[in-house]
């Protein structure tokens, strides 16, 4: 039932002043609940305690159950929760932070689609529109302090705001200060909906809660508003705070000091100086271990009462506070707690979310594997992504869409029909519509997904405005709101850390005002965490905020008109607040520190790091906070040379104590892992914990030819590839030289070898050949323009480019070979077998897959397998590889070492093998040359520098049979290209690699003065 209109009553407002909270609870606070307690079931209205934050309002719960009053029907609000309760029966519709920004992007988007003529204010749109959180702050704080859009100084800017405000009106919102004050018209001839109130905490710091705040008081029969006494630091805009309380509803009673004097920080710390403790933590992880040794140090004091750990706000180092203090088994209220993802926001809803932003294949990979819709029917995704991988190798367009077509009409690809049939299941968003329709694809989406529960949401949170919105917009904004109203995260807190009435907190250091407490340690004191500002308020000058400041405040004096206060007396004129500029809140800042450092009876911490967490190699600098507590407590200042020293003295009274000595460990597990640890570094030959088997492989393994060149440089890799059959899937970057290279090697094979396979040629066809190649490759280039067209997508500059360069080779290379007299036959990409078995001698085989690129051939041969003795091997790269010169020797070396020291260094492996495996096919005599467009075309080393190497192969094959690899090179580089290895992987000294590499693999050692400079 509605509930009875009672008749308008008069309400009674006292405002009290007092400069500590022992005396305001004493002389205040306490009578006030227990007045309450005597009378709190005679009230019809609520009786409420609005408090600044959650912490606050935990205390004095614990306080007064501490001194035995109960607290039935007493609630305490927090102001968001006062708003609710003030606004519950005006009808008004808030809207959300997302919608607000979802709105502000697009009318950000339609202005910056219209200035075409103007490019500075189309691009200051663009900015907006990309990140709209900034401009909508700005808005916010205008309108809060009663200000018009007319302030902003930019014309564009005065234009976006005013669009998105009708906007706004259009949709039905109303902006939240616009709603508090709604609020005070609304209490000021209604009924009141408390029957006593009690305002505490608030100061100047919550100008844009004023009107809020005066609702409340307007709206209960009898408001207590305690009042904070103004001091030098902030003095200006704390009394116009006060004044306008005062304005509004009277003159403020003085609390009574308690016997304890309140001295000023400035002069005199409250807590003698060696109850200040300094510790410095050469990182994060250090410091925050010795945060909770702090702690437990003060927890051992006679005098220990209530800690507060204060921090900037939310990071790595509370939540390693708090995750140490779970592990010592510290009972705690995590003030600051950490952000968890939402019910929605899992893997799946991620990808569809990148997959959506840009259709390509790595987001595509990636909703696939996270997904568990059956889009490929029984088609395993792996095998997709392999098909999806060699279509992208050989179109070289990462386009969802020209890939799908690519399959359908390949006939090289074996499941390409398939992958193209699945492709086609996948739904995308318009690029723009208006929010209806994309509503609309997005619930058939959802649906196909069976993401039920996302779409109820979606469709809860859009009704009754999304039908306002004609506009069109981007497919963009429309994501970037779809990920902010499912993806919102909640605030989670460990076991320990779920204990608002312990006698420990972590708060962020606003919220540690007005409470007592008997230590405080003060977190994170580095110039770059802490105190943070917010942003600044780029759309609008300083000075102009300083202009309107000044236009705000009124001088009111006792002899002119008001009379209600003496001269000094300051307040806003009506629908106003102070807004607050950079100036202002540093001052405010400044006044929270020192009331807290007065606060304390019992002890101080101060923290910083040692290093910058952005630039690890360089040293942070204090704040200035900590560089005045430590001049005030030791009479000298920081220097780098005392940070050091703080370092290190906290690193050694950490040394024996761990927060996880109170946890239970698994002593078995952690051994293991220390002996690995261990046995990486030690100087021995690999072992099973360093990319090496315990045992023989069970199957029989055969490596690619390139893989055989690649272990020798990045041997863990290959080893990870072969015996766990993982790989990097991450773009290394070498895309264009892989696609290059399949292009040359393809059109080089199709024009020579017209469809058949390990057949010779005559050489004397190189130049019709060389014609061939300029036929497949426009032939190419032509399906994939036709790709493009049928998609109204234009192929790109870029890979018009990369093809001709593509062509050029191909025809350089064929170029080389036509000009051949003493050569009679030729053949392209020879197949090697799956896999070929190379005879080492002494029962030993080496198993190898792979092409040769080019076999020139002479001299026919009954007894050879190949049918000719004479074969030259050509490897030809389409990159800027060297080639081999054997000539050019240092003193005391043979053409044998230095091709050695190249085997070692993985040059000429695959050549090498290539040799191997023709000379096991009958060929008597073999030439080898790494081709490349910039070489010439001549010999560059023989079969018998190869059979020379009986050492290295014999250790290949000790590699093939064993599983025995090790690792060799660095995990990462400062610059240059380095493969990618998985996250967990430990870098190890790199001399230290070099020589369990030496004792690993013997014949891989290179004698010192035969080593390259």
């Amino acid at each position: 039932m509605p509930r009875k209109k009672a008749a308008v009553s008069t309400n009674t407002v006292s405002l009290h002043i007092g400069s500590s909270f022992p005396a305001a609870w004493e002389n205040v606070l306490l009578p006030w609940f227990e007045k309450i307690q005597s009378r709190s079931l005679d009230y019809g209205q609520p009786v409420s305690v609005v408090t600044p934050s959650r912490s606050q309002a935990y205390f004095f719960r614990n306080q007064l159950l501490t001194a035995g009053k109960w607290l039935m029907g007493v609630k305490f609000l927090s102001p968001p929760q006062l708003r609710e309760h003030l606004l519950r029966e005006l009808g008004l519709n808030v809207p959300l932070r997302e919608h607000l920004r979802l709105l502000l992007a697009i009318t950000a988007e339609d202005f910056a689609t219209e200035k075409t003529d103007n490019e500075e204010a189309a691009l200051v749109a663009k900015s907006i529109a990309r990140d709209p959180d900034h401009f909508l702050r700005l808005l916010d704080q205008l309108g809060a302090a009663g200000w018009s859009f007319d302030e902003i100084d930019s014309s564009a800017l005065r234009e976006i705001a005013a669009r998105f405000q009708q906007q706004a009106r259009k949709c039905g919102f109303t902006f939240v200060y616009d709603a508090d004050r709604a609020a005070v018209r609304n209490a000021e001839k209604s009924p009141q909906l408390f029957s006593y109130l009690l305002l505490f905490g608030f100061d100047a710091a919550h100008w844009p809660l004023w009107p809020l705040l005066r609702a409340g008081a307007l709206a209960s029969s009898e408001a207590t508003v305690v009042l904070n006494d103004p001091r030098d630091e902030a003095r200006e805009v704390d009394e116009t705070w006060v004044g306008t309380w005062e304005e509004t509803f009277g003159e403020a009673n003085i609390i009574p000091p308690v016997e304890r004097s309140r001295s000023s920080a400035l002069d005199e710390l409250s807590v003698a100086k060696s109850n200040i403790h300094f510790v410095v933590g050469r990182d994060t992880t250090q410091q925050a271990g010795a945060i909770v040794a702090l702690a437990a140090k003060f927890l051992a004091d006679p005098n220990f009462e209530r800690l507060g750990i204060l921090f900037a706000g939310p990071g790595a180092l509370p939540r390693l506070v708090a995750t140490l203090l779970e592990s010592a088994q510290i009972a705690h209220n995590d003030g600051i707690a950490h952000l968890a993802p939402s019910a929605f926001d899992d893997d799946a809803w991620r990808a569809w979310l990148e997959l959506q932003q840009g259709p390509r294949l790595k987001s595509l990979f990636q909703f696939l594997r996270a997904s568990n819709t059956e889009i490929f029917n029984e088609l395993p995704i792996l095998q997709v992504e392999e098909t999806l991988r060699r279509a992208y190798n050989e179109v070289l367009l990462d386009d969802i869409e020209l890939l799908r077509d690519f399959c359908s009409k390949s006939n090289v690809l074996r499941d390409g029909k398939a992958v193209a049939a699945g492709l086609d299941k996948i739904q995308f968003l318009s690029a723009s519509a208006s929010l209806t329709e994309f509503l609309l694809q997005t619930r058939r989406v959802f649906s196909q997904l069976g993401w039920r529960e996302h779409w109820n949401e979606i469709d809860r949170l859009s009704r009754g405005w999304s039908e306002q919105l004609g506009v069109t917009f981007s497919r963009n904004n429309f994501l970037r709101w779809l990920r902010e109203v499912l993806g919102a995260p909640s605030l989670q807190r460990d076991d320990c850390g779920a204990h608002p009435y312990a006698r420990v907190h972590l708060l962020p250091y606003a919220e540690a005002q007005g409470q007592p407490w008997s230590h405080l340690i003060f977190a994170g004191l580095n110039d770059e965490l802490w105190p943070s500002l917010d942003d600044e308020l780029g759309f609008v000058r300083d000075e102009q905020l300083d202009k309107l400041n000044r236009q705000n405040k009124t001088l009111n004096r006792r002899a002119s008109k008001r009379g209600r206060q003496g001269e000094g007396h300051w307040s806003v004129r009506e629908g106003k607040t102070l807004l607050l500029g950079a100036n202002e809140r540093r001052q405010i800042r400044r006044r929270q520190l020192l009331d807290l450092v007065e606060a304390v009876t019992g002890g101080i911490g101060a923290s910083a790091n040692l290093y910058s967490a952005a630039q690890p190699g360089r040293i942070a600098n204090p704040s200035e906070f900590f560089s005045w507590l430590y001049f005030t407590a030791r009479e000298r200042g920081v220097s780098q040379r005392i940070l050091q020293t703080l370092e290190e003295q906290t690193r050694a009274w950490l040394k024996d104590w761990s927060p996880a000595d109170a946890q239970e460990v698994d002593s078995i597990s952690v051994g293991r892992t220390r002996y690995a640890f261990d046995a990486r570094r030690q100087e021995r030959p690999a072992g099973e914990y360093e990319f090496a088997l315990k045992s023989a492989p069970e199957r029989k393994i055969a490596l690619r030819v390139t893989q055989w060149e690649q272990a020798l440089r990045w041997p863990a890799l290959v080893w990870m590839e072969i015996f766990l059959g993982v790989e990097s899937s991450g773009d290394n970057g070498d895309a264009w030289p892989v696609a290059t290279g399949q292009w040359v090697h393809r059109w080089l094979a199709n024009s020579a070898r017209g469809g058949n396979e390990n057949v010779f040629v005559d050489v004397g066809c190189a130049d019709e050949i060389r014609e061939r190649i300029s036929e497949h490759a426009q032939a190419f280039r032509t399906e994939i323009n036709a790709l493009g067209a049928a998609r109204g997508k234009p192929v790109p500059d870029w890979w018009t480019s990369g093809w001709s360069n593509a062509l050029y080779i191909a025809d350089c290379l064929a170029a080389k070979v036509s000009g051949l007299n003493d050569w009679s036959e030729m053949a392209v990409e020879w197949s090697l077998g799956s896999p070929a078995e190379i005879s080492l001698g002494d029962n030993e085989t080496l198993r190898v897959r792979g092409r040769i690129d080019l076999i020139l051939a002479r001299r026919k041969s009954a007894n050879s397998k190949l049918g000719y003795d004479d074969v030259w091997v050509l490897d030809y790269k389409t990159g800027r590889q060297r080639g081999f010169n054997l000539k050019e020797l240092r003193r005391k070396d043979t053409p044998e070492r230095k091709f050695l020291r190249q085997l070692v260094e993985g040059r000429g492996v695959q050549l090498a093998v290539y040799a191997l495996a023709v000379h096991s096919l009958g060929a008597k005599n073999c030439e080898l040359t790494l081709l490349s467009p910039a070489e010439e075309l001549k010999s560059q080393f023989e079969l018998r520098h190869v059979l020379a190497q009986k050492d290295f192969w014999h250790e290949l094959h000790r590699m093939q049979e064993t599983g025995m690899f090790g690792m060799f090179g660095p995990v990462h580089r400062d610059f240059g290209f380095v493969r990618k290895y998985p996250l967990a992987t430990l870098s190890i000294d790199p001399e230290l690699l070099k020589t369990k590499w030496v004792l690993t693999h013997p014949a891989f050692a290179i004698p010192a003065e035969e080593e390259t400079t």
